[in-house]
Formats: C-alpha cells, sequence, structure tokens
C-alpha cells in the first residue's frame, strides 16, 4: 500500500485498504475556524450535542477575521467565543495565527495522522505527510462529537519533478506551472505524491506552499518528500497501481496566474509591463518568514512606487515576531509597506484592505476567482513574494532579466 492507504487503513482498523472504498477513521485532530464556528455551534444546538470527543484534541482558530469590519462579524466572534467556553474548547484568539499555519507550528500535522479542519486548506498537513482534510461545517460538527469520519480512499497520482528551474523560480512557481499545464481534472479527489531532487531541497516553508495549494489541484490531499526541516519522514512509495506522470521544470522560470483562476497562469514575461495597483503578500499560501526575508531582502533601501499599497499579513504572531527580531519587518516597513495582524487578513475579502474599484492586484495568495479579495471590479494575479516585491517597487510586472 502507498502512504495515504497506510494512513488510513491504520485508522480504519483495517489491514489493507483499495481506492474507491468508503471507509469510517479515526481522527487525531480537529480544528475550526472562525468564519463557520458559529455555524457549527448552531448544529450542536440542533442536535443537542452535550460533549465532544476529546477537547484536547480540538482548537477553535480566530484568524479569518482578525479585525472585525462590521457589528455582524463582531458579533459571530462573541458567538464562537460562547461555544468554546460551554464546551470547554481550546481557544487560539485572533492575532495569533492562520489554523494550518499554527497547527504547523505546533506540531498537530504529525507525520501518519487525520487532521480535519473546516477550511479548504488543511491540505497542507500534507508537508508533513499528516492527512490533512478540509471538510464543512456538518461533517467538521459529527467528527468534533464522534472522534471518526468518513472518507472514500483516493486514487493516487505519483507526480515527479525533474530538472532545475532558472533562479528566483519558487515552489510557488511550480505550482503555477503545473496547474497550467495539467487539466482539472488530472488531479481530482486524488491522492498527490510529490516526488524529484529539487523537492528534497525545499525548505518546509517552501514546501508547505507546495501542499496548500493541493486544492487548486483539485486533489483530495498531497505529500511532500523528506527535506530540509522534515527529515524524520519516509521516502513516499506510491505503488504499483498509481498513475506516475513527469514534469520537467528545466529552466523554468517565474510564473504568474492572470485573472480569473490560478490555472490561468504564464510564463513571467508574457505579462511583463502590466501595471499594478496593490500587492498583497499573505494567506496561507505565502505569509511564512522565508517570504517576508525575500520580500525584505529586495525591499531593502528601495521604496514601494508611489501609486502602489503594498499589504504584507504574517501567518503567525511568531512569524511577526520573528520578521521583526531579524529587521525584516522594519524594512518592509522603511520601504513604505503595510504590516496587519497575524491572520488571513485581505485573503478572502471580508476585512481590509480592500481593493477600490479598478484597482490591478498582484498577490501570493492560492486564489485570483472575481471578487476574492472583496471587489469584483478588482482582478487578481498571482505570483511569488520574490515577484510580488519587485512588482511593488516598480508599480508593474517585471520580466524574468529584473529579477535579482
Amino acid at each position: 500500500m502507498n502512504i495515504v492507504e497506510q494512513i488510513i487503513a491504520a485508522h480504519a482498523g483495517r489491514e489493507r485498504v483499495s481506492p474507491g472504498e468508503i471507509l469510517s477513521v479515526a481522527v487525531d485532530r480537529v480544528y475550526v475556524q472562525d468564519g463557520n464556528s458559529p455555524t457549527i455551534a448552531k448544529i450542536f444546538a440542533r442536535h443537542g450535542f452535550e460533549r465532544v470527543f476529546d477537547r484536547e484534541k480540538i482548537g477553535v482558530f480566530f484568524d479569518h477575521s482578525v479585525l472585525p469590519p462590521n457589528i455582524g462579524i463582531a458579533d459571530r466572534l462573541r458567538e464562537a467565543e460562547r461555544f468554546c467556553a460551554a464546551f470547554g474548547l481550546t481557544m487560539y484568539r485572533a492575532g495569533e495565527g492562520i489554523s494550518h499555519q499554527l497547527a504547523l507550528e505546533m506540531g498537530w500535522f504529525e507525520p501518519g495522522s487525520i487532521v480535519l479542519g473546516s477550511d479548504s486548506h488543511t491540505c497542507m498537513g500534507g508537508v508533513m505527510q499528516s492527512l490533512g482534510l478540509g471538510m464543512g461545517a456538518s461533517d467538521i460538527a459529527a467528527a468534533m462529537v464522534l472522534g471518526e469520519t468518513w472518507l472514500q480512499v483516493p486514487e493516487t497520482v505519483c507526480l515527479h519533478v525533474t530538472g532545475t528551474p532558472k533562479p528566483y523560480t519558487s515552489s510557488k512557481d511550480l505550482l503555477l506551472a503545473v496547474l497550467a499545464r495539467f487539466s482539472a481534472d488530472t488531479f481530482l479527489y486524488k491522492s498527490v505524491q510529490w516526488t524529484g531532487p529539487w523537492l528534497e531541497t525545499l525548505s518546509l516553508d517552501s514546501a508547505a506552499t507546495v501542499a496548500n495549494m493541493a486544492v487548486e489541484m483539485g486533489a483530495k490531499n498531497a505529500f511532500l518528500p523528506p527535506g530540509r526541516g522534515r527529515e524524520q519522514l519516509r521516502p513516499t512509495e506510491a505503488g504499483a497501481d498509481a498513475e506516475h506522470l513527469e514534469f520537467d521544470i528545466g529552466g523554468l522560470m517565474p510564473f504568474v496566474a492572470k485573472p480569473h483562476a490560478p490555472s490561468n497562469a504564464v510564463p513571467i514575461d508574457e505579462v511583463r509591463g502590466q501595471h499594478i495597483d496593490y500587492v498583497y503578500v499573505g494567506s496561507c499560501t505565502n505569509s511564512r518568514l522565508e517570504d517576508f526575508a525575500e520580500v525584505a531582502r529586495i525591499l531593502e533601501g528601495q521604496k514601494v512606487h508611489p501609486r502602489v499599497t503594498l499589504v504584507m499579513t504574517p501567518g503567525s504572531k511568531q512569524i511577526l515576531l520573528d520578521a521583526w527580531k531579524r529587521g525584516y519587518a522594519e524594512a518592509i516597513v522603511r520601504a513604505g509597506g503595510l504590516l496587519t495582524p497575524a491572520g488571513c487578513g485581505a485573503c478572502l475579502g471580508t476585512q481590509g484592505p480592500v481593493p477600490a474599484t479598478g484597482d490591478r492586484i498582484l498577490s501570493t495568495m492560492n486564489r485570483n476567482f472575481q471578487g476574492r479579495m472583496g471587489n469584483r471590479d478588482a482582478p487578481i494575479f498571482l505570483a511569488s513574494p520574490h515577484v510580488a516585491a519587485h512588482t511593488a517597487i516598480r508599480g508593474e510586472l517585471p520580466g524574468a532579466e529584473e529579477l535579482s
């Protein structure tokens, strides 16, 4: 059996499982984000649930609405607080950080575990070879009570990466290039096992970006091989029944996704010179210390273009503190950038800064659907933090030869 089958079998009390089987499995952790915790509270009330399976294994994270923009959302957060108090659940308050990043920092994504989250990017757990599964409110509520969930054993696709990309090409560029290359159904509801020498050189921060965007690939989950910061992981074996694909990144240049889909991605030179009004570096995809370091390096001694608003949101409070300690935050602020509290920030458009009508945005998020940041008339491009920093200085998308 391959890794996803081994994890599922162990949690189902079975010796073997096969793709297509629908099973009940025990779960190791469950976490909830503030956007749907009131809905989950209503489900508990409607069905008269009076307990959870293990309070120590459940967390509620206030990350989507760190700075409540209106009375309605502020009231929802208070409702979530009351729910946590009633059931004795651990609450991670606004400003602590994004649920997925905190789960990574706290060691919740243990290799071989099953972790459920009420957000689609729970798949980021695959960076540690944890089966992280994003689920809706009803399934999460059931798992909180029962300590188990149901799933269908996915088929496996082994995606082998060969070659070495150009300088300044990042793991984010790899994901955008993969989305541009493969059709939408290639990875649909499948377990993706990434392999290849270049992937093994990635830091934990960079590898987490790859795992995070498994859902944009349409995958059920994705597993990363051992690498820097995750040496304890085992090499992934896809198994004889897996589909095998190869992706050559030899000479790959940075990519940019044009509006309004992550898969609408092209080599950066194809969009060179397009003006940008708003640069956002953040989200659970690219808000880690490595991302802050890269932006700070490029901005050191420079100024953000006078027409551009640069906003940066760290993925956790610890990342923010480390960014200040190492001088990254100061370099960004001195250059004209704005720093917000840790959390999801502007990614989902429910809190500021909301772009103005007609603004053209360059973001490091995972999605650029129309209206994603709160304004349907503000088109969003996606790129890496490296490209974002250069864009903030220039006021337009750079070409590959202008990156440094």
